[in-house]
C-alpha cells in the first residue's frame, strides 16, 4: 500500500470515523507528509528518509513571498508527531511490523525542543484597541475569548442550546471540545452577558432556535472563519493601515505580513489572556484548570503568565533599604560591621545585666504562674 492511500484510510477509519477535534484541519496537515511520501510504499519507508524529511522541513523557504522563511520547532513537530502516530496506527493493523521511529526500546527519532510557554500579553490599552477597530460581530467574539477562555473550534461548534440562561452557564460538549469532555464555563462577566444577548437575536429581533450557532450572522449562518478579520483588526489597533494584494490573507503585502509578525498576536492569546487575569485576580490553578478543560494542571502553569509590573511588584519585597556606595573601601565596611556587631553585642549584655528589661522575668504572684500553667 503507497503512503498515499494509507493517509486516505487513515483518515477515514480513525480521524473522521471518531470524530476526532483533527477532523477539521486533517486535509492541511496530511498535505507536506503525502506531497514527501504519497507514491512510496509504506513498509519502504525508513528511519533515514524521515531524517531526511525533517531536514528539509528546517530550511529556509518562500512563504507567501517572503524567503528565508522557516518553519518553528513546534510546526516541525506537529507534521512530525503525526506522521508517528499514523505509522504506529499501521504497526496496530498489521499494515507494518514494526514503525521506523523506534527500534525496540530505543527512540530513533526525536521530536525537535521547543519553548511553548508564551508570554504574550493584552494591555487594556491593547484590548480597547482591538473592541473599537472590530466589526461588531468579531468584537462579539473577541470578547467571548477574554471572558470565556473558549478556543475557536469551540467557539464556532456552540449553539444556543448550550447557553443555561437561568444560571448563566454555558456547556462546552464533549464532541466539540479538545480532550472530548464536557465542560461547563460560568457567563462571569456583564459584557459577555449582553454579546450572547445580542447574537440571540435575528434581523427580526426574535430569539434564534437552540440549534442555531451562537457566533452566526442575523440569518443564523455560522462565521466559518474570521482570519482575514482578525488580520485587519489587529493592524488597524496598531495604526497600520492594511495593505492587499488580491484581498486575501495570502495576499496581504509583503510589508504589512512583517508589520502583523512584529505584533505577534494571535488568536490563541485571548485565551491565554483569560486564564493570565484569574490568576492575577487570586483564582486557584485547579480552578482555571477546569475553566480551560486542561486534564493536567501542568498544561494550566504554561497560561500562568504574570504582568511585568506585577512580577516587579514581588521582588520589590526585597528592599531593606540598604544601599551601594563604590567610594567606601572594604576596610570602612569592615569597621562598621565591627561596630555594628559590637553594638549589638553590648546591647544583649546588657538587657541579661539588667533583670528589669527581660521579658522572661518573673511573675510576682507564683501562685497564679503555677495556677496559669495547669
Amino acid at each position: 500500500m503507497t503512503f498515499g492511500k494509507f493517509a486516505e484510510v487513515y483518515k477515514q477509519r480513525h480521524v473522521l470515523a471518531k470524530g476526532l477535534a483533527l477532523s477539521s484541519t486533517i486535509d492541511y496537515r496530511l498535505k507536506p507528509l503525502v506531497e514527501r511520501f504519497e507514491v512510496r510504499p509504506v513498509a519502504e519507508i525508513k528511519t533515514a528518509d524521515i531524517d531526511d524529511f525533517v531536514a528539509d522541513l528546517k530550511r529556509p523557504r518562500v512563504v507567501n513571498g517572503l524567503e528565508g522563511r522557516r518553519l518553528t520547532p513546534a510546526s516541525i513537530n506537529r507534521t512530525l508527531g503525526l506522521l508517528r502516530h499514523m505509522l504506529n496506527w499501521a504497526v496496530g493493523r498489521e499494515y507494518l511490523d514494526r514503525t521506523p521511529f523506534r527500534r525496540g526500546t530505543e527512540v530513533l527519532i526525536r521530536m525537535e525542543l521547543e519553548d511553548n510557554k508564551r508570554r504574550r500579553r493584552i494591555s487594556e490599552s491593547e484590548e480597547a484597541a482591538l473592541l473599537a477597530v472590530a466589526s461588531p460581530h468579531l468584537r462579539s467574539m473577541i470578547i467571548a475569548a477574554l471572558d470565556t477562555g473558549m478556543r475557536r473550534g469551540e467557539m464556532l461548534a456552540l449553539r444556543f442550546g448550550d447557553i443555561d440562561w437561568t444560571r448563566r452557564m454555558i456547556t462546552l460538549r464533549g464532541a466539540t471540545t479538545k480532550s472530548r469532555r464536557t465542560r461547563l464555563v460560568p457567563i462571569g462577566t456583564a459584557r459577555l452577558l449582553a454579546v450572547l444577548g445580542w447574537l440571540r437575536l435575528d434581523s427580526a429581533g426574535e430569539h434564534k432556535a437552540d440549534d442555531v450557532p451562537v457566533f452566526s450572522n442575523e440569518t443564523g449562518e455560522v462565521l466559518k472563519t474570521f482570519k482575514k478579520a482578525w488580520v485587519v483588526a489587529v493592524l488597524k489597533a496598531h495604526s497600520i493601515d492594511p495593505r492587499w494584494r488580491k484581498g486575501a490573507y495570502k495576499d496581504l503585502s509583503a510589508e504589512c505580513q512583517q508589520r502583523f509578525r512584529d505584533i505577534n498576536l494571535h488568536w490563541h492569546d485571548l485565551r491565554h489572556e483569560y486564564a493570565s487575569r484569574l490568576v492575577e485576580r487570586g483564582v486557584p490553578l485547579a480552578q482555571v484548570r477546569d475553566l480551560l478543560g486542561h486534564a493536567s494542571i501542568i498544561t494550566t502553569e504554561r497560561y500562568d503568565n504574570q504582568r511585568l509590573e506585577a512580577l516587579q511588584a514581588a521582588v520589590e519585597r526585597l528592599e531593606g533599604g540598604k544601599t551601594f556606595d563604590p567610594k567606601i573601601d572594604a576596610s570602612d565596611n569592615l569597621a562598621a560591621v565591627a561596630v555594628s556587631t559590637g553594638s549589638a553585642k553590648a546591647e544583649v549584655s546588657r538587657i541579661f545585666q539588667d533583670p528589669t528589661e527581660q521579658s522572661f522575668a518573673p511573675s510576682e504572684d507564683p501562685a497564679k504562674e503555677s495556677a496559669t500553667s495547669h
